[in-house]
């Protein structure tokens, strides 16, 4: 086991790999990674690792101390009525993340507590953390139904020991652990997290700041909370470092949606432009034809008005040829009666 105050110094220096939301394990990762540095357990199983903060914490602290270890992270990552339902994408991200750094010691079990805790030995579990649904019988359910499988002298975790609201139970069963064992010890900040030493008094002198009351416990918990606070923090800037690039990105898309529409309407006014000095040419040429269709019209009255005066003169010419004719006729007639008396 490493020095206490060494484990101190190196935990102070732990840098999360994984840094996720939601932010309630966030505060005691530095705890997880000097704890899994200072127990150095041979078997770790987690139930309930959502985004993986915790799990990759401790993954994380066994592969730089290069510690033996196997770990085991137990979800359906589905979610629950406490953690809040989604989908398959969060287990996506973790189980790539688990692939990519810690696959030589790290399994993901996706399934139920219940269903995973039969492929698990009696008496093999070092390091237990129960992070499932938080209602009293869940958790307590949990324990006990996991309790045989721990080891002599086993740490077990209880987050959200100091959540009492929303149907949280965790504290209440922490209440009455702590009656039943004597080595223990808690914090109070993000959200609380019980530790619990499963064994005799042999387990608990190997981690004397379980002791209640020692010394230790009052650094560990001062410690590890400005070390949480710092996790926070950091965390946060994440988030925000994540949420200035998101806006950055849309920022970026908008602009390109906005170039791309200056350059439609530039097109469609281009377009309208040919299509506004297509209709001005239609229109001259509208207005050229309606010049023509008046001049023909005028040729046309014009035509009537002489066929009408023509049909006038050749009615009186022939009214003038009939006269003649007939006056003609009459001389005839006129000259024959002549002719006939002055031949008698």
């Amino acid at each position: 086991m490493n020095d206490f105050k060494e484990g101190l110094l190196q935990a102070a220096n732990f840098t999360p790999v994984s840094l996720q939301a939601p932010d309630g394990w966030c505060g005691h990762l530095p705890f997880a990674a000097w704890l899994m540095k200072q127990l150095r357990p041979s078997l770790y199983v987690e139930l309930g690792t959502h985004s993986g903060n915790s799990y990759f914490a401790f993954c994380q602290a066994a592969r730089e101390d290069n510690i033996g270890v196997k770990c085991y992270a137990v979800d359906t990552w589905q979610g629950d009525e406490h953690a809040g339902n989604y989908g398959g994408d969060v287990f996506e991200q973790v189980s790539l993340h688990n692939q990519a750094h810690y696959a030589g010691f790290s399994r993901l079990l996706r399934m139920t507590f219940d269903d995973a805790v039969n492929y698990f030995s009696d008496a093999s579990i070092d390091l237990l953390h129960i992070d499932g649904l938080h209602t009293y019988e869940a958790v307590k359910h949990d324990f006990e139904t996991w309790l045989p499988k721990l080891a002599p002298g086993a740490i077990v975790l209880f987050h959200d020991i100091n959540v009492r609201e929303r149907g949280f139970g965790v504290w209440k069963l922490w209440e009455e652990l702590q009656q039943r064992y004597a080595a223990h010890h808690e914090f109070v900040h993000s959200h609380g997290l019980g530790v619990l030493c499963i064994g005799g008094a042999g387990e608990t002198t190997a981690l004397p700041w379980l002791r209640p009351g020692c010394a230790e416990q009052h650094v560990l918990r001062n410690y590890f909370s400005a070390l949480g606070a710092r996790q926070l923090e950091r965390f946060q800037a994440a988030q925000s470092h994540s949420q200035l690039a998101s806006a950055r990105q849309q920022i970026a898309e908008r602009d390109a949606l906005i170039t791309h529409l200056h350059e439609v309407v530039a097109e469609h006014s281009g377009n309208l432009h040919v299509a506004n000095t297509a209709l001005a040419q239609r229109d001259v040429q509208m207005e050229e034809a309606h010049a023509a269709l008046d001049l023909l019209r005028k040729a046309q009255v014009e035509y009537e008005e002489q066929r009408e005066a023509l049909t006038a003169a050749l009615a009186e010419r022939d009214a003038q040829l009939a006269a003649a004719r007939q006056e003609l006729a009459e001389r005839d007639g006129k000259a024959v009666a002549t002719w006939r008396a002055l031949k008698d």
